[in-house]
């Protein structure tokens, strides 16, 4: 697998834990007792800067939050039968949506030849003298133009899916052997880029922690390690794992 950006900060989880309440950032606050002991905490960004009026605000101490975070994504996402359960269902879901996408994209061919049909008909009309370019005629114009572009913009988008992939038994062992051991050991930066590169938020709720990613990314990034390519990030359905946060 090729290693992720290294990510600055000497702190594991800034950029990545996020209040459930506002959606802020959670960031390193400290403070200190009377033994003069530093504690070092994430606090809610938002209600810190804006008081209870901008977020009721929580904060969980830096090395319970830490600990929750490595100790629950090698038990609950890096184990092999979890990720081949997650691999499966969006396997499963990109064949329920074959269908449908392979008729949303003959239909935005069929709307894109149609709408450069027509517009040849008016080039040729106009340049053989049948009509006027007159401000109706250019407005139908600019509309069919519209209408053309829209299409090849939708096309586009959906050449830009990310592909699917087939994994075998030894290529997720081997994966999630990887991530259990780089997201625990080693500097701070180091492991940070390899839960950044899977995870996209640490939701820090009340009573609950939820780790929250994409399905797609993963799996782009476990072909990023099965193929040496580089990891790619999208957007579609979400793995979750959740823990609460006094167990």
């Amino acid at each position: 697998m090729t290693a992720p950006r290294v990510v600055t900060g000497p702190i594991l989880l800034t950029g990545i834990a996020t209040c459930a309440g506002c959606g802020g950032a959670m960031t390193l606050r400290t403070g200190t007792s009377s033994t003069g002991k530093v504690h070092k905490y994430y606090t809610c960004s938002t209600c810190a800067r804006l008081g209870k009026t901008g977020c009721k605000g929580r904060s969980v101490p830096m090395a319970k939050l830490d600990a929750i975070v490595v100790e629950n994504l090698p038990e609950r996402l890096f184990q092999p039968e979890r990720l081949a359960l997650i691999l499966g269902k969006l396997a499963d879901r990109r064949s329920e949506q074959a269908a449908e996408v392979d008729q949303r994209v003959s239909n935005l061919r069929s709307e894109l030849t149609a709408a450069e049909d027509k517009l040849k008909r008016l080039y040729t009309m106009v340049e053989n003298g049948l009509t006027e370019l007159d401000d109706i005629l250019k407005e139908r114009m600019a509309a069919l133009k519209t209408d053309r572009d829209r299409a090849k913009e939708a096309l586009d988008r959906i050449k830009l899916r990310p592909k699917s992939h087939t994994f075998d038994a030894q290529a997720i062992e081997r994966f999630g052997r990887l991530m259990r051991e780089n997201i625990t050991s080693g500097p701070i930066p180091f492991r940070k880029a390899y839960i950044k590169s899977v995870v996209d938020r640490v939701e820090v709720d009340d009573h609950a922690i939820r780790i929250v990613g994409d399905k797609a990314t993963l799996e782009q990034v476990i072909a990023g390690d099965q193929n040496a390519n580089p990891n790619v990030r999208s957007f579609v359905r979400k793995w979750r794992a959740r823990r609460d946060s006094n167990s």
